[in-house]
């Protein structure tokens, strides 16, 4: 009951195309890091301001060799992000993961996913974060537009 796993399947042979997991998380920043706070906080009403933020982590999540590139990674990310976006029913503004070294360029590139803090960068792993907001505004404006 930490995570929920889901399984992508080609329903024409059965194979395991790709798998991610998602649990509960939370952005909290440290008492010295006012840096990193401002640059989060600043897209955030001043009333609703404060020093953790409701998140939901992407814990795993892996595309099998014969369907790498492809652009399923990124489709799993944009489907995450209107899951919580459009549907999210326990209050979420950013997805986070914890990206190994190999993987951060995915998420930055092709998720939009920034740094949270620079104290990881010669970590095997690095905390970075999607604020889902301005996500939701464009696509929004975008169905406004049609």
């Amino acid at each position: 009951m930490l995570a929920v796993t889901y399984l992508l399947q080609n329903p024409k042979t059965g194979d395991v195309v790709a798998y991610f997991s998602l649990l509960n998380d939370t952005i909290k920043f440290e008492e010295d890091d006012k840096k990193t706070r401002n640059r989060i906080n600043r897209k955030i009403p001043y009333v609703k301001q404060r020093i953790h933020y409701p998140a939901v982590k992407i814990g795993r999540l892996a595309v099998s060799e014969n369907y790498a590139h492809q652009g399923i990674g990124e489709q799993i990310l944009q489907y995450v992000k209107a899951l919580f976006a459009f549907g999210n029913h326990s209050g979420c503004r950013f997805l986070t993961v914890d990206a190994y070294a190999d993987a951060v360029s995915f998420y930055e590139n092709k998720g939009g996913f920034k740094f949270f803090t620079e104290t990881d960068i010669n970590d095997d792993t690095r905390l970075l974060y999607f604020d889902l907001k301005p996500f939701k505004d464009a696509l929004e404006t975008v169905e406004k537009q049609s």
